[in-house]
């Protein structure tokens, strides 16, 4: 069984500090939220590597260099709304509610969804 817990913890360390984001609401909130859980079941052992994961066709889960960096951009603070559009399986909405004080997460495709 893989441990989900060191590999989230090796994702920041190796991924998300090095690329200059480290504001602890971010970090705090990645460290957190177990990405394997919002990853097709036959992903999950892919959850943590630095690569966007496929979802359906054209729709990715973005790496987590990437997001985190769109993260420390936004500089979201915890009284603030999120409009999370598209939001797939739903990670992104999950992190961006560690960080904001109220997410609307929306998702056209229904598979995604549910």
């Amino acid at each position: 069984m893989a441990d989900y817990e060191a590999r989230r913890t090796m994702m920041v360390d190796t991924q998300i500090r090095p690329s200059d984001v480290t504001k602890f609401p971010i970090i705090d909130a990645m460290l957190s939220v177990p990405r394997e859980r919002f990853v097709p079941d036959d992903l999950r052992e892919a959850a943590y590597v630095g690569e966007n994961i496929v979802l359906s066709e054209g729709r990715v889960l973005l790496e987590p260099r990437t997001f985190a960096k769109m993260l420390d951009a936004l500089d979201i603070q915890p009284n603030e709304s999120v409009l999370d559009i598209g939001c797939g399986l739903g990670y992104s909405a999950a992190v961006l509610a560690k960080l904001a004080g109220f997410v609307v997460a929306v998702e056209q495709d229904e598979q995604q969804a549910d």
